[in-house]
């Protein structure tokens, strides 16, 4: 199999996981840019001490939190 079509083999499967937002989860945290739900990742770990996770918002607001 060459690269090229390694890559046109997993392309659905990657697009499938990349829409489905499976790795956000909602919160009761508005945006502080657009007002909007916050939603935490929940595949995302920053390795500081103590950890912290990441929360993004459609607009494209992104922000980090020990919580």
């Amino acid at each position: 199999m060459t690269w090229e079509e390694h890559q046109k083999t997993n392309h659905p499967f990657l697009m499938e996981m990349l829409l489905s937002n499976s790795h956000r989860e909602p919160t009761n945290i508005e945006c502080p840019k657009c007002g909007k739900q916050v939603y935490v990742r929940t595949d995302i770990v920053l390795t500081t001490y103590p950890p912290q996770r990441q929360y993004e918002c459609d607009c494209g607001w992104v922000g980090y939190s020990y919580t």
